[in-house]
């Protein structure tokens, strides 16, 4: 039977040097395409908040930032990166 830690949810943030009280600009940037393409499918999809280990605001300036690389085409909407 599985244990109580487990089960516990990832909370650690995935870029603990972003984001501090002296951090200026996004989380990520749109035009970082090599971390973008980290958190992305192999079809383009972006990866969860539990495989990509990201905590809720860090998925969202991801998703943000992934959108306005897409528009810009910077990174394809659909798979064979």
């Amino acid at each position: 039977m599985a244990t109580e830690d487990s089960k516990t949810f990832h909370t650690e943030r995935r870029f603990p040097d972003r984001g501090g009280p002296n951090w200026v600009g996004p989380l990520v940037s749109y035009r970082e395409i090599e971390l973008l393409r980290k958190f992305l499918t192999s079809s383009s999809k972006v990866m969860s908040r539990k495989r990509g280990g990201t905590d809720t605001q860090e998925q969202k300036a991801l998703k943000l930032a992934i959108k306005h690389a897409r528009f810009l085409s910077l990174i394809p909407y659909r798979g064979g990166m």
